[in-house]
């Protein structure tokens, strides 16, 4: 009750602020999307390099849990017990699991984990950064460059808002990644520094609203306060990203309740049948023409007359089968081709004798 009656005083406040429309943002680069459809409902400058600090951490992550076993035991070395803070005090030589690393590097935002995990996976620092470039690029974050597991400032490790998004969006589909930025805290096993075992999830967002999901904190004095956020409401889940920004919980609220209030859902199922099409020499004149999969999107509540969509075909000739392809489903966004997705015959029609 209390996270709840928390998170609704920040929304009415920043309702005050006058966001109805399009929310006020103090960050300096911010994105809202769509998780499913990968949708940009929001963006502030999102396509403009600028440091991610402990953002990055998303996309060590990733790549620990594709290529690592959770139970691995990782021997920390003299560069991860150097990292500067936040950290986790590991000691040279300690042991610990992959396990207990990811939950320190997510929680706590813990540097030293960060190494140990990149030099686990690919045996340097640098070999690792080359993993997570290759692994930016495969997702469509071209405007991202990593040199570190960290996101410790470097005037090289630069990304957007948007590509920010697009990895956050990734991990969250990601079971144990999604178990992982939930936790408010965890206890982890260690086999030297035993005084220092609780990890804290420094994510506020998630005592703030009531739908929060996670993500990471980030901070450095160049990238100033940073966040990227998942939220899940009514079966949608939207991500964020503010870079750079004053109140990064209040603009975080902000884009999420601007997306679940004011935009909707609309999806036409697969299996829809969606209109028909003319059959020349066919035991039937016309046959329905069905979705071969589904078309989701978001509009405006407020501009979802904007939208019309119909089925686009070509007469054919019989005999045809059922999951024959048959032309298009296209969608008009005032009047002109915005999504479309393929349409099929919905059932056999033979030849005439």
């Amino acid at each position: 009750m209390h996270r709840r009656l928390l998170a609704w005083v920040l929304v009415l406040l920043c309702l005050a602020l006058g966001w109805a429309d399009a929310p006020k943002l103090q960050a300096r680069a911010a994105i809202l999307m769509d998780a499913e459809t990968g949708q940009v409902l929001h963006a502030k400058n999102a396509y403009k390099k600028l440091p991610p600090a402990s953002l990055t951490k998303v996309m060590t992550a990733i790549l620990v849990l594709e290529r690592c076993d959770l139970e691995d035991v990782v021997k920390a070395s003299q560069r991860a017990v150097n990292t500067k803070p936040s950290s986790m005090n590991l000691r040279v030589g300690e042991q610990v699991k992959v396990r207990d690393l990811l939950y320190a590097l997510m929680l706590r935002s813990a540097n030293d984990a960060a190494v140990a995990l990149a030099e686990h996976v690919a045996g340097s620092v640098e070999t690792f950064a080359k993993l997570m470039n290759a692994k930016a690029h495969e997702l469509g974050a071209k405007n991202t460059h990593f040199v570190n597991p960290h996101g410790l400032h470097d005037p090289r490790h630069l990304s957007t808002a948007y590509d920010i998004a697009l990895i956050t969006r990734y991990a969250m589909e990601n079971e144990t990644f999604r178990q992982i930025v939930k936790t408010p805290y965890y206890i982890v096993e260690r086999s030297v520094n035993q005084d220092d075992l609780w990890m804290v999830n420094k994510a506020m967002f998630l005592k703030q609203y009531a739908d929060a999901e996670g993500v990471k904190t980030g901070y450095t004095n160049p990238a100033g306060f940073c966040f990227a956020g998942s939220a899940l409401r009514d079966g949608r889940r939207q991500i964020t990203v503010v870079l750079n920004s004053p109140q990064r919980e209040a603009d975080t609220i902000a884009l999420m309740e601007h997306g679940y209030n004011d935009w909707e859902r609309i999806e036409l199922p697969a299996g829809e049948v969606v209109g028909s099409v003319p059959i020349e020499n066919g035991v039937l004149e016309q046959v329905s023409v069905r979705l071969a999969e589904p078309l989701v999107w978001l509009v405006p509540k407020a501009q979802r007359a904007r939208y019309r969509w119909e089925a686009q075909t070509q007469p054919l000739s019989a005999p045809v089968q059922a999951g024959d392809t048959a032309g298009w489903l296209v969608v008009y966004r005032d009047g002109k081709p915005y999504k479309k997705a393929p349409v099929v015959i919905a059932q056999d029609v033979a030849r005439q004798p």
